[in-house]
């Protein structure tokens, strides 16, 4: 998979051939953690800006909740991964190979180191189903020409003339064996577009400078972990789920300190009154505890 396989200014034709009415952030998928969920899809949101789609993060389910909010696979050729832990992109295999066989334009996935790799191994299994679907049209259709990926670092990561996104960074793999996988990273984003921004913590613990960060967003979406959360997990989980995650306190300090104009809570579980009370206590700023389909114009 070479790094990008469509060129930004196809991709800004692509997206504008969306004809969105307004710049929304729509909460596709709000559950945490790798397994299927009753009450929440896979983690994913649709952040749309005069006429652009851009997907953060793609776990399962994605497709249908895409379908759900009245959108098409095909329409959506960017996604940005903040890590590569299962339930940030399970969904990707549904959303790039039905993008595909619908005669989508292209897709491309952007991430932290490992990207390339994953995309590489997408399209492998890809193929399968382009090769069966090929046969049966009579046209040469390659999964190569179709799926782009690139790896993203620390700093500036992507401008196509309507969006710039910077990442950062953060602390979700602070305990991790780095011998075991060299490399690996858990990035946030912001998004800045015409004097607002949006900013995605991904899945990270307290780290110095994510604040400076997200500083004045006009939305923070972040990840919380709750003491009930914590309790479900065994207990070699449960260090992981005290340092590489955010607690209530946690997240309405990093929002209170970073002075954004709005908290909304997404890759969750379970959240009680007094959970969101503890995040009051420390942010007054409105908050919102993410919901599946929710949408946010900004």
């Amino acid at each position: 998979m070479r790094g990008i396989g469509i060129g930004l200014a196809a991709l800004a034709l692509m997206q504008a051939g969306a004809g969105l009415a307004s710049d929304r952030l729509t909460l596709l998928g709000t559950g945490g953690g790798p397994g299927g969920r009753a009450d929440r899809s896979g983690i994913a949101t649709l952040l749309e800006v005069d006429g652009h789609r851009y997907l953060i993060d793609a776990g399962g389910g994605v497709s249908r909740q895409l379908a759900l909010a009245g959108v098409a696979e095909k329409d959506v050729p960017l996604v940005f991964l903040t890590h590569l832990h299962d339930d940030h992109y399970a969904g990707l295999l549904s959303l790039a190979s039905f993008a595909w066989s619908t005669r989508g334009a292209g897709l491309q996935v952007l991430g932290p180191k490992g990207t390339q790799e994953l995309a590489q191994a997408l399209g492998g299994v890809m193929e399968i189903n382009a090769r069966i679907r090929n046969a049966e049209s009579g046209q040469s259709r390659p999964v190569a020409a179709f799926l782009g990926a690139r790896d993203l670092s620390p700093g500036p990561a992507f401008s196509d003339g309507t969006v710039t996104v910077k990442a950062m960074e953060n602390s979700h793999y602070t305990l991790m064996d780095k011998a075991r996988a060299p490399g690996a990273q858990s990035l946030s984003y912001r998004f800045d577009m015409g004097g607002r921004s949006v900013v995605f913590t991904g899945d990270t613990g307290p780290v110095a400078g994510l604040a400076e960060f997200a500083r004045g967003a006009d939305v923070l979406v972040a990840e919380m972990a709750t003491a009930a959360d914590r309790a479900m997990v065994p207990p070699p989980v449960q260090r992981h789920m005290d340092v590489e995650h955010l607690s209530p306190a946690q997240v309405g300090d990093l929002a209170a300190q970073a002075g954004v104009g709005k908290l909304v809570l997404s890759h969750v579980g379970k959240v009680s009154e007094a959970d969101l009370a503890q995040v009051r206590a420390h942010y007054s700023g409105p908050v919102v505890l993410g919901q599946d389909l929710q949408t946010f114009a900004f």
